[in-house]
């Protein structure tokens, strides 16, 4: 079952089509996120028929949820597109029934936005998977990354 929601101002939150991967993937690319790996939730979100923002859920092991990949057009950016983006994937995730904890590992200076929408800081030590990407935004001299956590 496909998963779409309409936000105010138009704006539309929808599942991710196949064919939009690579497209979805050159915007991370440019600005140095990781591809959307296989099996992964992925949501576009179209402002007057033009995608405009992108966002996603990643297991990264098992019992490790991930909340990020997201990304607004700078011709979108102040009209809300990223909250719309995170209030659709949290929606997503209480329909399905998530019960465990969402991981998100901001850049610094966007930590205050996703503590607005639930996410609480998280001292290490952290599930693997999370310490090991954070060492890898390190690793690739990315900006300064906080690690911030969602109960269900």
């Amino acid at each position: 079952m496909g998963y779409t929601t309409t936000m105010p101002s138009a704006l539309t939150i929808r599942e991710l089509h196949d064919d939009e991967r690579v497209w979805a993937n050159a915007q991370y690319q440019a600005i140095r996120f990781a591809e959307t790996p296989p099996g992964a939730v992925a949501l576009v979100a179209e402002l007057a028929d033009r995608r405009v923002g992108l966002g996603r859920l990643v297991v990264q092991d098992p019992g490790v949820l991930e909340l990020g990949g997201i990304w607004t057009d700078e011709a979108a950016r102040g009209l809300g597109v990223a909250r719309a983006m995170v209030t659709a994937l949290l929606q997503r995730l209480a329909r399905d029934g998530h019960a465990g904890p969402v991981w998100c590992i901001p850049f610094t200076h966007l930590a205050a936005f996703y503590r607005s929408m639930g996410f609480t800081d998280s001292p290490p030590p952290w599930p693997r998977a999370i310490a090991d990407k954070v060492a890898d935004c390190i690793a690739h001299a990315l900006p300064d990354v906080a690690v911030l956590v969602r109960s269900a």
